[in-house]
């Protein structure tokens, strides 16, 4: 007999914006070469203290009928749609070194969804 192990991330139901900072912006993104305090890619800076504001109802600078985090709506951030390599998203899918596993897109998801507060 054949068993079969399906391993599925569960969306968490509270995620905090430091649990974001941490497991995902600090982790993938921060760095020198793509969105640190120094001048990242497209300007952005997810560095720890600068991104809540860089990114929370601020509109894309590559897409403009969205915003990087519409708070409430995974589908319609675009920062979410780059980490998710959603279909049609302008650019490629980021991070570019290494791509969320579904537990951190799952937290990403979570936060926004839940109306990204920052704590």
């Amino acid at each position: 007999m054949l068993t079969l192990l399906v391993l599925v991330a569960c969306k968490p139901d509270v995620v905090t914006f430091t649990q974001v900072q941490d497991d995902i912006f600090t982790n993938s993104c921060a760095f020198s070469s793509c969105h640190s305090d120094g001048g990242g890619a497209q300007g952005l800076s997810l560095a720890e203290g600068s991104a809540y504001d860089a990114i929370v109802g601020v509109p894309s600078t590559l897409s403009m009928t969205l915003n990087l985090i519409e708070p409430g709506d995974h589908e319609n951030s675009f920062l979410w749609q780059k980490c998710a390599n959603a279909e049609g998203i302008v650019g490629e899918p980021m991070p570019q070194s290494s791509p969320l596993d579904a537990e951190r897109l799952a937290e990403l998801e979570a936060w926004i969804d839940n109306g990204a507060l920052n704590d």
